[in-house]
């Protein structure tokens, strides 16, 4: 009898190593791919995989105040953004509230989320202004990441009301914020990533039972007009990565992976990547590895041929610029290393499919 990823973990508890999980999940996929005549020819994690996520775990944790949250880096004010990232980097490695070698510090990480949400303001779950990720994202930033865990988080605890209410209050205030043209504004460095994110949060809240109305919808025809009107602009590639080729998250998940603009961001993201002299790593600021997250997360539905060119030139050439302790830079922009760090660790764990949001 032959098991997909979906059954394997769906058997599997929650505190199995990811090393013996490999071999099951590579045969699954060694299975499925030769029955439709695909060739898929690598190990999806390797021992220097899991042990880079170790250490970059070590070092998140050093990040971790006493009152839940994150700072930006070590023993900095809270951060809502850096904090929800950090419990998807925890989520993402199979730890939930109940059980997990990181339970405990999700929980944590949680509780601090629910709070902020208790007397936010309603456009938003922060009143305050000019953070790296807002300078950068857009003003709604923390509330889309803060929506991106909560609804990760929502029903994994004994008790999911709580999650549930405060991602129904940031939800409201993101869909609210949305403009009659599908975005978020414009008054960011950069306004799509922006877009692309605000769509990925209410992708999300709607999976898990939140109403979000048209904004998802919205949002993609914006995106395409936004990505067309970019097509003869050549920017430079972290123009490129991060305006046009985040987009292919949303157009693929919207079933408008055949619009021309989606199958050119596709084939420039993929030789950008692949070309051994990109500079795409060595001078990645956040908002890259962001977008490494993004088009990781597209690659790992599409599966195939684009999968298997994407994923090992991405893990690979992460674990070649992570720092000794365990930890990932921004060059420029978003220079946070909790930031850089946490998304460094979804794209290394995407393989292990453990985040709800790696269906959507």
């Amino acid at each position: 009898m032959k098991l997909n990823r979906r059954q394997i973990l769906a058997a599997t508890p929650v505190l199995l190593a990811p090393a013996l999980l490999r071999a099951e999940l590579n045969d699954a996929d060694s299975d499925s791919d030769s029955d439709s005549g695909g060739n898929f020819d690598f190990e999806e994690t390797t021992v220097a995989s899991e042990r880079a996520v170790e250490r970059a775990v070590e070092f998140l944790m050093k990040t971790l105040n006493r009152d839940g949250s994150c700072g930006v880096d070590v023993a900095q004010n809270p951060d809502i953004g850096c904090s929800s990232m950090v419990g998807l980097a925890l989520m993402a490695m199979g730890n939930n509230p109940l059980e997990g070698p990181r339970s405990n510090d999700l929980r944590r990480i949680q509780s601090f989320l629910l709070r902020q949400t208790e007397n936010m303001p309603t456009d938003d779950i922060t009143s305050a202004t000019g953070t790296q990720l807002q300078n950068k994202i857009g003003r709604n930033a923390h509330s889309f990441f803060a929506a991106l865990f909560l609804s990760q988080i929502v029903g994994e605890g004994s008790d999911p009301e709580p999650s549930r209410l405060a991602l129904l209050r940031v939800v409201d205030a993101i869909v609210k914020s949305q403009t009659a043209d599908g975005d978020w504004g414009n008054q960011s460095w950069a306004p799509t990533l922006g877009t692309v994110m605000g769509w990925v949060s209410l992708r999300a809240a709607d999976f898990v039972g939140m109403k979000v109305g048209t904004a998802p919808e919205k949002t993609a025809e914006h995106l395409i007009k936004k990505m067309q009107s970019n097509l003869s602009q050549q920017q430079g590639w972290m123009h490129d990565l991060y305006k046009n080729a985040t987009g292919i998250r949303v157009l693929y998940a919207m079933q408008m992976e055949d619009e021309p603009i989606a199958k050119k961001a596709f084939k420039d993201v993929l030789k950008l990547v692949t070309d051994k002299n990109s500079p795409s790593f060595t001078q990645a600021g956040g908002e890259e590895f962001l977008a490494f997250h993004l088009i990781t997360e597209t690659m790992l539905q599409k599966g195939g041929q684009d999968w298997q060119r994407w994923y090992p030139v991405v893990r690979d050439k992460l674990i070649g610029v992570q720092n000794k302790d365990g930890s990932w830079t921004g060059h420029h922009c978003i220079t946070s290393r909790t930031f850089c760090t946490a998304a460094a660790v979804l794209v290394l764990t995407s393989a292990y499919r453990y985040l709800p949001i790696s269906q959507l």
